[in-house]
């Protein structure tokens, strides 16, 4: 018998091939589909009905357990994905696959810590939003909120350092005036100097992570906003440069 894990990318393979192919097959619908087949449970269920289709013949039931979100592609390309699912499975001992069932499923999104930078109120609700967005899976808005966050975070570090700063200053000028200063911090080790080039050239990243959030968040009326992955990345990349500036200040 075909292992689940083994027919799911079997499947994936073939509906891109398909969708490459044949521009009617891959509809927006159908690459939404493909894109989120990775991620989707999938397992086959073999039952006792009879198929109808050969004698002692039995059916077997293609479970696909997809994200809520997506639940509207995959019911409307159900059909396209149950010809390509019986076309690889075949006949398996006395089994046809006959038939196929879009479940929701069960999702559990990781809350990225940032508990250490919680020096303020101000931040801490904003910390309180970020991870409540977070644990619904909406990286998207919880990236404004770290943001917020993050900005809070560096001015009360350089005000905690006594290094000035101006009420206006943009998130890429406090950082820079903060990795100017805690640069002395990093020991004399065969790694130093590397790390400090490292932080001076997070300043493209911190510059980039602010256009990310005036330019293409929710928090301004943008048509381009950032999708979850890349909110999700930019997170991450936020909790990295402030665990790294915690270890050293």
């Amino acid at each position: 018998m075909i292992d689940d894990n083994s027919f799911k990318v079997t499947l994936i393979k073939a509906l891109e091939h398909k969708a490459n192919s044949n521009p009617s097959f891959g509809t927006d619908k159908m690459w939404e589909v493909i894109m989120t087949l990775p991620r989707c449970n999938l397992y086959i269920e073999e039952t006792g009905i009879f198929t109808r289709r050969e004698w002692n013949t039995y059916c077997s039931i293609l479970h696909i357990q997809a994200p809520i979100d997506k639940q509207d592609s995959f019911i409307k390309e159900k059909d396209k994905i149950l010809d390509i699912a019986e076309s690889i499975y075949g006949r398996q001992g006395d089994n046809y696959l006959t038939n196929i069932d879009i479940g929701i499923l069960i999702e559990h999104y990781e809350v990225i810590d940032f508990s250490s930078i919680s020096l303020t109120e101000v931040i801490a609700k904003a910390i309180a939003d970020a991870e409540l967005l977070m644990s619904q899976g909406k990286y998207d808005s919880a990236f404004d909120r770290v943001h917020t966050a993050f900005h809070g975070y560096l001015r009360k570090v350089l005000e905690n350092r006594n290094v000035l700063f101006e009420e206006s200053d943009t998130l890429s000028q406090l950082y820079n005036k903060l990795h100017a200063d805690i640069s002395a911090n990093i020991g004399p080790t065969p790694i130093a100097e590397l790390m400090k080039t490292s932080l001076r050239s997070a300043s493209g990243i911190v510059a980039s992570i602010n256009d990310m959030r005036n330019r293409h968040s929710l928090s301004h009326p943008n048509e381009v906003l950032l999708h979850n992955r890349e909110a999700e990345f930019a997170i991450r990349l936020i909790k990295d440069l402030s665990d790294y500036i915690n270890s050293i200040v």
